[in-house]
């Protein structure tokens, strides 16, 4: 570094003094967590007791964890039960507040976007009377239609469609608004050249809207894999991961290993190992939709 370079910061040390608070906290409150839980994750600690460096032997008591594979499996399917509606939906909707034809867009955009901002516990007891068994909205309206009531949340096999139920109420309105804003980055002359050639709408979505969103999608796809991966307010309030442990996911199983089990340095290289693959998944479906362009 030469003498006129550090005359200069010396000269702006001013604008650094004003950044610094920022770093320092960030230094403290995120740097540090994050290298301190990388470093635990090879020993075992329960939070009062002396470190105890153990290598390796978290990750193979991992590979044996049943409940942690059952965890894993559980978010896989709550994954595939709500990301792909919420997406399709999503798109839908953006593709109907884009048209210019449609009368009181902020309104409607507004109102598609109001469940994203409600407090999520306040969501999941609402949600948790809807789904009650006796007492519930939802079996009232399949008792008037004379189906049988549905043991939404008491069933092993109904908890994750309920699950996917509110989540795909809650984040449909804020995919809407990601792809709402990747709509309107499409120039409209590709619109009037496809109008030109005679392609009709549904032509038009296909083979001009869909192709230029594909990077949207990507990115709605990815924040709802680790929207999913790490998702904990919706079942601790709705199941708690029950019935038995038909929708413990990874998140609240990590939450469970650390501050009901005390086990930190098992839950820290639980959380390393699904980072490292949430890592890889993301580059994949980057890696895919580029190669699609």
């Amino acid at each position: 570094m030469t003498n006129d370079r550090i005359s200069r910061i010396v000269a702006s040390r001013h604008f650094y003094y004003f950044i610094a608070p920022f770093f320092l906290l960030y230094a403290v409150l995120g740097l540090y967590p994050l290298l301190f839980s990388f470093v635990i994750s090879f020993a075992r600690w329960d939070g009062l007791s002396e470190l105890r460096w153990t290598g390796l032997a978290n990750a193979g008591v991992m590979l044996q964890d049943e409940l942690f594979a059952a965890a894993v499996w559980n978010t896989f399917i709550l994954g595939l039960l709500y990301v792909p509606p919420m997406l399709i939906g999503a798109f839908l909707l953006a593709v109907l507040l884009d048209s210019a034809m449609l009368r009181f867009r902020p309104a409607y955009r507004a109102a598609v976007f109001m469940p994203v901002i409600v407090p999520m516990v306040v969501v999941a007891v609402v949600f948790s009377l809807f789904f009650d068994f006796e007492n519930g909205l939802l079996n009232f309206a399949l008792q008037s239609l004379t189906l049988p009531p549905v043991p939404w949340l008491l069933s092993e096999s109904w908890a994750k469609p309920a699950i996917a139920i509110l989540l795909v109420w809650r984040w449909t309105g804020y995919n809407m608004v990601l792809m709402l804003a990747g709509l309107q980055t499409i120039p409209t002359e590709l619109y009037e050249a496809a109008r030109i050639d005679g392609a009709n709408p549904l032509r038009r979505l296909w083979h001009v809207t869909l192709p230029h969103m594909r990077p949207v999608f990507a990115f709605c796809t990815i924040m709802s894999i680790i929207g999913t991966v790490y998702m904990f307010d919706e079942i601790f309030v709705l199941t708690n991961g029950g019935p038995s442990v038909s929708t413990l996911n990874i998140g609240l199983y990590i939450f469970n290993s650390s501050f009901i089990d005390f086990k930190f340095g098992y839950a820290s290289t639980l959380a390393y190992t699904v980072a490292l693959f949430v890592f890889i998944a993301s580059l994949l479906i980057f890696r895919v939709q580029r190669r699609s362009e």
